[in-house]
């Protein structure tokens, strides 16, 4: 599934390729060149219900918002459709964005081209391409090659981790997905070092509020101080807590080492290294707030419940 940012780069990849320069009495301005946008969606197959609503939007302010309303239906929420639902809508706003997204990676990318963008088109050409890839998408021979499955799709999983992380009441959220949206940040800056850096971070952050949190609802007690200095000890608690097997433990600190030796692999393009880790980090954050949470819905027997059972 395409994500919002990816929707939204879209749109304004859409801007800046269908614009026209229009002097004015006193000003120059651009506007929307209706027939180019119109000619290149006849010419790529869209169906002539869309191919009118896309160029008679009227301005490129309204072609953006066209566009990014296919990511909530709202495009397609027109008379004839009006006993769709709303999952439907989407489902079919995807198709489109994906459609889309392919046709104007393909119209830049085409070798032998007489003209190329200017350095703003460029850069959001650049932009939306690492947005696509973070999203788990390829591009081979003019095709976008969708994620293999839909576990891959980051966003979907982190508004699970954050339903998670506010469910079980784990503190500095704030700071943990301040560290996923860097790790986002720098992937589409091309910077994959910090990229992955702060995926390592993130999961690190979540891993101690999981031991802390699991210390005071459990324990009754704070998670002592010697145990939050290094990773390793967070790891050995959430052991030695029956909250990790050893093997799963094992695992973790195994991907932990993949997080902290950043730098390219001989067999591996950087990009996909670092769009691989933070999934990973995603996956693993996940995994352990569900063994927290299963943990603390069990019920607890005291020590003086036990003694009554003699």
């Amino acid at each position: 599934m395409m994500s919002r940012r990816t929707a939204r780069f879209i749109a304004e990849l859409y801007m800046q390729t269908f614009r026209k320069f229009i002097r004015y009495s006193s000003s120059w301005e651009y506007e929307l060149n209706t027939q180019h946008l119109y000619d290149f969606l006849f010419d790529n197959g869209y169906n002539a219900w869309f191919c009118n609503s896309a160029s008679r939007s009227g301005s490129l302010e309204n072609l953006k918002n066209f566009i990014m309303k296919l990511h909530t239906g709202e495009s397609l929420w027109v008379p004839n459709t009006q006993n769709w639902s709303w999952d439907n809508a989407q489902r079919i706003g995807q198709t489109y964005l994906r459609k889309l997204a392919q046709d104007i990676l393909g119209f830049w990318t085409t070798e032998g081209r007489t003209y190329r963008p200017d350095d703003q088109g460029q850069n959001r050409l650049q932009t939306l391409w690492g947005s696509l890839q973070l999203d788990g998408y390829g591009y081979s021979r003019q095709l976008l090659l969708a994620p293999e499955t839909d576990v891959l799709e980051t966003k979907e999983e982190t508004g699970v981790i954050r339903t998670l992380y506010s469910e079980l009441g784990l503190a500095s959220k704030d700071t943990a997905f301040h560290h996923l949206e860097l790790a986002e940040e720098h992937f589409l800056n091309s910077r994959w070092d910090d990229s992955i850096s702060n995926s390592r971070k993130f999961l690190e952050c979540v891993l101690q509020e999981v031991a802390s949190v699991h210390s005071l609802r459990i324990k009754r007690v704070s998670l002592p101080e010697a145990a939050c200095t290094r990773p390793v000890k967070i790891r050995e608690y959430l052991k030695d807590e029956q909250l990790l097997t050893k093997k799963e433990t094992d695992a973790l600190a195994a991907n932990y080492g993949l997080l902290s030796e950043t730098g390219s692999h001989p067999y591996m393009a950087q990009n996909d290294q670092a769009r691989l880790l933070r999934q990973i980090s995603l996956i693993l954050a996940q995994f352990v707030m569900l063994r927290l949470k299963g943990c603390l819905e069990k019920p607890q027997i005291t020590v003086s419940e036990w003694s009554s059972l003699d």
